[in-house]
């Protein structure tokens, strides 16, 4: 009976406490939930609490302390304290950061890839990141199944990608024809031999023997000469370029007399950069080499780019920021807008302008009569008005033309025979080439080093014209 009577007492003090607590102690209210879940990189967004005592609202007196770093996966607190009297009342809330993003596989190559048959594939690479755990390559599982490779990774919060590369076992690629040469010019008169050609293949191997060729050259009369090589690999897919021979009266190198600058010198110009991919690669190799260039910009590219081209010492000109043929040459006016368009771009970047320019196509180019006739007569009469000077090249390097399209042999042999100590030696060549960037520039500067040849880039002193056709 005593036990009885003491445990109703205790419940008694128990309820009167609550009623106490509840009625003459401050109380703080959270707004919103106790415990919040935030997915990485999210916002949080504070929702504060209220708080009231015998009637009268307290909010304002409310002290909110605490950080949540959404960029951060983890647990945090915030903190809701009031004082009040002698009364000190405190709440918590509980934000979870936490990362449902799954990873990201990227393949090199393609999800379908087609094998050479009766032979193993040879994994092509592959790459994983996280946005949270950044670079999770290493943690990828590779498995074989029948015809396909299964990638899978997870990030350290359990999020699973997973991603497949399906084999088929099939020949369907060309084989490749390479022209020694490309497109030849032979004088009325002289014999005429072919250079020959390069066969390659994906699958079939010793091809040269299998290609035919077809057509003739008479070079005892004017006139365009077609040979066609042909060539079908072991499973029967084919090949056939054309090779042009013109025979004429007298073989003239286009712009062969022009002197373009200080003899023994060469000045290697790019054209229609910059390129995210290929410039930098150029670059690396002009700072290997410690040699300087011409850059012929367009609107493309990173502006970090140009600027890295600038810091390195390399001259900055404009090329016009479309290089759309059929605006720039429809008018005048088109084509000083998109020249200034460029030059605003360089200014922001340098710092100052520039006076030096190229003509997209060169100041001799005709396809501009399509768009407007005697055009390049009024541009190039504009700029020296205008106090600007245009550059031509002497030299290419053919990283542009079609019958030399990743040819890198063919690219680096048109320029160094064409190399001379006589004269200037203005080189054409595309920072947006993948062949220049990654082979022919390389080897063309190592083989003038070696030659004895010096390297500058262009100045207003220069003249270098092509004769304006239109």
């Amino acid at each position: 009976m005593k036990v009885k009577v003491i445990s109703i007492i205790l419940a008694i003090i128990i309820v009167l406490l609550t009623i106490f607590i509840a009625v003459f102690i401050p109380h703080i209210d959270i707004n919103g939930k106790s415990e919040l879940v935030i997915e990485y990189n999210n916002s949080y967004k504070e929702l504060g609490a209220k708080a009231n005592y015998l009637g009268k609202n307290l909010t304002n007196k409310i002290k909110i302390s605490g950080k949540v770093n959404t960029k951060k996966i983890g647990k945090y607190e915030i903190t809701y304290k009031l004082k009040y009297g002698i009364f000190k009342v405190k709440k918590k809330r509980i934000v979870k950061v936490i990362d449902k993003t799954k990873p990201l596989i990227t393949l090199d190559g393609d999800t379908i890839t087609y094998v050479c048959p009766d032979t193993k594939y040879k994994e092509e690479g592959y790459t994983a990141y996280d946005e949270y755990d950044k670079d999770l390559t290493d943690r990828v599982k590779v498995s074989y199944k029948d015809d396909r490779i299964i990638y899978s990774v997870s990030d350290n919060s359990k999020n699973k990608y997973e991603i497949e590369r399906k084999l088929i076992y099939d020949d369907i690629e060309s084989p490749n024809i390479e022209l020694n040469g490309g497109d030849i010019t032979v004088v009325l008169g002289n014999s005429f031999k072919d250079p020959g050609y390069k066969v390659s293949d994906n699958c079939s191997k010793d091809l040269n023997d299998k290609v035919n060729v077809s057509g003739s050259v008479d070079t005892s009369k004017e006139g365009t000469y077609e040979i066609k090589y042909s060539v079908k690999d072991n499973k029967g897919n084919y090949k056939e370029v054309i090779r042009k021979v013109k025979v004429l009266k007298k073989y003239v190198k286009k712009d062969a007399n022009l002197s373009c600058g200080e003899a023994g010198v060469i000045y290697l110009t790019f054209d229609d950069g910059p390129n995210n991919i290929n410039t930098p690669k150029v670059l690396n190799t002009l700072k290997k080499h410690g040699v300087k260039a011409t850059f012929f910009i367009t609107n493309n590219g990173s502006d970090a780019l140009v600027k890295r081209e600038y810091d390195e010492g390399h001259l900055i000109a404009i090329h016009t920021a479309t290089h759309n043929y059929s605006n720039i040459y429809k008018s005048s006016a088109n084509y000083w807008h998109d020249f200034d368009i460029v030059n605003d771009r360089i200014e922001r970047i340098t710092g100052s302008k520039t006076t030096l320019f190229r003509f997209p196509g060169g100041s001799s180019n005709t396809v501009s009569r399509k768009y407007s006739s005697n055009i390049m007569t009024t541009l190039t009469n504009q700029a020296s008005e205008k106090g600007y000077t245009y550059f031509d090249w002497n030299l290419l390097s053919g990283d542009s033309e079609t019958s030399l399209k990743g040819n890198y042999d063919g690219q680096y042999n048109l320029v160094i025979k064409n190399l001379s100590k006589q004269r200037g030696n203005i080189i054409l060549m595309h920072d947006i080439q993948y062949s220049t960037a990654d082979n022919v520039l390389d080897r063309v500067i190592t083989y003038g080093i070696n030659n004895g040849y010096t390297f500058k880039v262009l100045d207003q002193s220069i003249t270098c014209h092509q004769k304006v056709n239109n």
